[in-house]
């Protein structure tokens, strides 16, 4: 999966406002600190600076994703964490086994 298709996928299927406008103007902010969302922008960072992902149009695996978000959910379950992060963290990630998920169904059904 692009990079590009899992954020927008995230944005409609997490319940959350993960993009910032384009995709593109989103990485950007993201990465400069800019995001509306400081926690999606993170989000966003992380997924873009996953290893092999150079560009919005970057090949990113499930693992990747996964891999990438791993600090921060260690971050979100300390007992100190704030349990709306924690959720939101924990949906996306949800959300990313849902865009694989998808994926591979879609990929199924063009094979049949």
């Amino acid at each position: 999966m692009k990079l590009n298709d899992l954020l927008q996928y995230l944005h409609s299927h997490s319940g959350h406002d993960l993009l910032d406008g384009s995709v593109d103007e989103t990485i950007r902010k993201a990465l400069a600190g800019t995001h509306h969302d400081p926690l999606a922008g993170e989000i966003v960072s992380l997924l873009y600076r996953a290893p092999g992902c150079t560009a919005p149009d970057s090949d990113i695996t499930r693992a990747q994703a996964a891999l990438a978000l791993g600090p921060l959910r260690l971050r979100y379950m300390k007992d100190d964490a704030p349990v709306e992060g924690f959720r939101r963290v924990e949906g996306t990630v949800h959300a990313i086994d849902g865009a694989y998920n998808d994926e591979a169904l879609r990929s199924r059904s063009a094979q049949k």
